[in-house]
């Protein structure tokens, strides 16, 4: 009975038995790091996380390729289960299906990002293939083997597990999510038949009509559309219940289906309608509402979450129960200390993995909504909130890139603290110079960048004590409380003032619509416009005035003469300073104004402040800061996000960063440390624009930046910062509305895209679908 094995070769053992344990190994941290994706940003944790997904499986088909080049040792063992020193041991055959269970993954992650799931066919056929070649290591020790039935129970659990994630991958798959959530096709009413009938009854010389009969059917869809809104208006349901009903709703947005009128007013009403709505409950929702999104996504939450799923989990569980009292039961005599050892370690390694993921079943949002909608409504309450999870939901930070720290070589943690005099010990400039010109010649300078350049920061920052402003959350009556600076808030503030228009600007409303802003911006450039001029005339007058001495009756006619051309050319500044660099930075393509505007930023936040600052406009400078590098970053190494600028906006980047490494090398004779590379690229002469001098085939804006932050300059410090953090608000806003849905990840600019989903903004309506539900009527008069 079963396959001749082939001839004998070379003892591959111990390789055998590390491979297994490795396998086992990265299951377990898999497991564990898996859900922690979404809780970190740092590139430590990720780069392990995706190591540990890549070698999960190169491990395991390893592993059963050393099993099948050992075929030979196996089949030709004698009945006892651990051969000597020259022969493999028929044990061995055992573990072959534990290799299929390690292939099917972890419940907390099947895909490490959205490509994987496009790639389900492959891991189809990697199934079968796996499969076979486990079933002949199988069928050539059946003769040596009497462990068979406990061998055809981990078979069992393995083809459940590697089924379950392949079945995952293609939930997750593009195809796979609009298969499951698209409604049953309606080709609606009968067109042809109703047509046919017109046209006879019209032959027949009757008097006939078609008519729209919309009515009654409007307005049982508007009572039933006002009961949804009033019941999310006044709801007592819990978070995790809320988020999943949206999420119900809103992931078509994954796969660029367009909502409807019905769900956009259904959202409305909460996040709109509801007057105890904040920043953090609105975002709160949308947490929990990602995470079902997430799960989708990237780990088995479609198969464990249906009854065919518990179902499937329960025969796992009760195989691996039953093989391991087989194991138990089995005389040993024969095996090796070490590969009993390994087998219990697979067996019980094996059921403890599947007792932790059902634990996380257990503590799962999806589970705590179960629980909630359950009939017994005094039990499944105080349950659920037993097992609501206590983890944060996501990392909470944006990753930043400062483009100036960037082309200095010296990461911006470094300079903060230099300048606060920190005693902790920071990379040398030369050997930060080594790393980087090592990284280049290697090829690895990106993975450089993510562990100094580019930082992660906290969406919310402790601010230092202070009066409390409009974005802290401090607590009423404490002037002396720390405060906090929330960019998501800021930015929900926004939203919900003008939750119609705002999505399609990025600029243009905080230069030209806000009339109190407008008005201190026009102010303040011609107060310092003025004064440039009125001390160059000054010394014009006192010049002239000690060659010749004015005749009396000619002064007044001088001095109006003087005026006039004096205001005629503070206007013509003015104005050239308004429209010719404000207002033109942001009618720009939206990669040169995201550079521009980063620049300026970045010369903005180091001016130096002569008065103390006010908190609000310290959250300002903060939020702005925040904004800019985010933006920056996304532009840099995400520019998929930013479609319309994905290919131009790099190039424009990279001509940039060139211009500004030559301009601070040339600067290096007077400043070496560049400590002061800011107040210089500032102190260079734009008075001619730089297209003029450059011509076009540079798309740097390093200089044109410059011009864009003397004029922010020349603004008092408040307003400055109130036109920054505008402009910057409506540029993550208009980059979140262009974005593709299948295109998001868990960014702060996911966020914001969500929450203006919410709100009714945006791209992703069908607003014409009041007219759903009408029927037409054939009238026939005559009768």
């Amino acid at each position: 009975m079963g396959f001749n094995p082939p001839v004998p070769q070379k003892d591959s053992d111990w390789e055998i038995r590390v491979a297994v344990l490795l396998s086992l190994l990265l299951q377990v941290i898999l497991i564990f790091l898996g859900p922690m994706r979404k809780r970190t940003s740092h590139p430590v944790p990720r780069f392990a996380i995706w190591a540990c997904y890549l070698l999960a499986d190169w491990v395991a088909d390893l592993a059963l390729g050393l099993l099948l080049n050992n075929l030979g040792n196996i089949g030709s063992s004698s009945s006892h289960l651990s051969a000597g020193a020259g022969g493999g041991p028929p044990i061995f055959a055992f573990w072959t299906p534990f290799l299929l269970l390690h292939l099917g993954g972890p419940d907390t992650m099947t895909a490490y990002s959205v490509d994987d799931n496009e790639l389900w066919r492959r891991h189809l056929i990697g199934l079968l293939f796996e499969l076979f070649s486990a079933l002949v290591v199988f069928s050539c020790s059946i003769r040596s083997n009497p462990m068979i039935p406990a061998t055809a129970l981990i078979f069992v659990v393995g083809v459940i597990k590697y089924g379950e994630r392949t079945y995952s991958l293609y939930s997750g798959s593009v195809d796979g999510v609009i298969a499951k959530i698209l409604r049953a096709p309606d080709p609606g009413p009968n067109y042809a038949k109703l047509m046919t009938v017109f046209g006879g009854k019209r032959n027949g010389g009757l008097l006939v009509e078609i008519t729209i009969a919309n009515g009654e059917a409007s307005k049982a869809k508007e009572v039933l559309q006002q009961g949804n809104e009033v019941r999310l208006v006044e709801t007592t349901k819990s978070l995790e219940a809320i988020a999943y009903e949206f999420f119900t709703m809103f992931r078509l947005l994954y796969v660029d289906i367009n909502l409807s009128y019905k769900e956009r007013r259904i959202s409305q009403a909460y996040f709109l309608d509801r007057r105890d709505m904040t920043a953090d409950k609105a975002f709160e929702v949308m947490e929990v509402e990602l995470n079902y999104l997430c799960d989708m996504v990237y780990t088995k939450a479609p198969v464990s979450h249906s009854s065919a799923g518990c179902v499937l989990r329960f025969i796992r569980t009760t195989c691996l129960v039953v093989a391991i009292v087989l194991f138990v039961l089995l005389d040993k005599t024969g095996i090796l200390p070490v590969d009993r050892g390994i087998t219990y370690a697979l067996l019980l390694g094996g059921l403890a993995l599947d007792v932790a993921a059902i634990l996380m079943l257990l503590c799962s949002n999806r589970t705590i909504v179960f629980l909630e909608q359950g009939e017994k409504k005094m039990v499944w309450p105080w349950l659920a909130r037993v097992l609501r999870p206590r983890t944060k939901r996501w990392s909470e930070r944006t990753s930043q890139l400062n483009l100036i720290c960037y082309c200095l070589g010296k990461p911006k943690e470094q300079e903060g603290r230099r300048r606060q005099c920190c005693r902790r010990k920071t990379i040398p400039p030369s050997v930060m110079r080594f790393l980087i010109w090592v990284a280049n010649k290697v090829g690895v300078r990106e993975t450089l960048d993510d562990f100094f350049f580019i930082q992660r920061k906290p969406v919310t920052m402790v601010s230092v004590i202070g009066r409390r402003g409009r974005w802290c959350n401090c607590k009423e009556g404490d002037e002396r409380a720390p405060t906090t600076i929330d960019a998501l808030a800021y930015v929900f503030v926004g939203l919900q003032r003008e939750a119609i228009k705002l999505c399609s600007y990025r600029g243009e409303r905080t230069l030209r619509d806000d009339e109190e802003l407008v008005r201190d911006i026009q102010m303040e450039p011609t107060k310092a416009t003025r004064e440039e001029l009125n001390l160059r005339l000054t010394e014009e007058e006192s010049s002239s005035s000690t060659t010749k001495k004015k005749e009396a009756e000619g002064i007044t006619h001088d001095v109006l003469q003087l005026a006039d051309k004096k205001k005629k050319e503070i206007d013509d500044l003015v104005k050239e300073k308004l429209d010719g660099v404000l207002r033109n930075s942001i009618e720009r393509e939206f990669d040169e104004s995201l550079l521009l505007w980063h620049i300026a930023t970045d010369l903005c936040c180091h001016r130096e402040c002569k008065e103390p600052r006010m908190h609000d406009t310290n959250g300002l400078m903060s939020i702005s800061e925040t904004l800019s590098e985010y933006m920056l970053y996304l532009l840099v190494r995400q520019p998929e996000m930013l479609l319309a600028t994905a290919g131009i906006g790099l190039l424009r980047y990279r001509d940039t960063c060139a211009e500004a490494r030559r301009f601070f090398k040339s600067a290096e004779a007077w400043d070496p440390n560049h400590d002061d590379a800011r107040r210089m690229l500032l102190s260079v002469n734009t008075s001619k624009k730089p297209a003029d001098v450059k011509g076009d085939r540079s798309k740097s804006v390093l200089f044109d930046a410059c011009i864009l932050a003397k004029v922010l300059l020349q603004l008092h410090d408040d307003t400055t910062w109130r036109v920054v953090a505008g402009v910057w608000r409506e540029m993550l806003m208009y980059a979140a509305n262009k974005c593709q849905g299948s295109t998001h990840v868990r960014q702060l600019i996911t966020m914001v895209w969500f929450l203006m989903a919410h709100m009714g903004m945006g791209d992703v309506y069908r607003i014409g679908e009041l007219a759903g539900d009408t029927k037409a009527k054939l009238i026939i008069h005559d009768q």
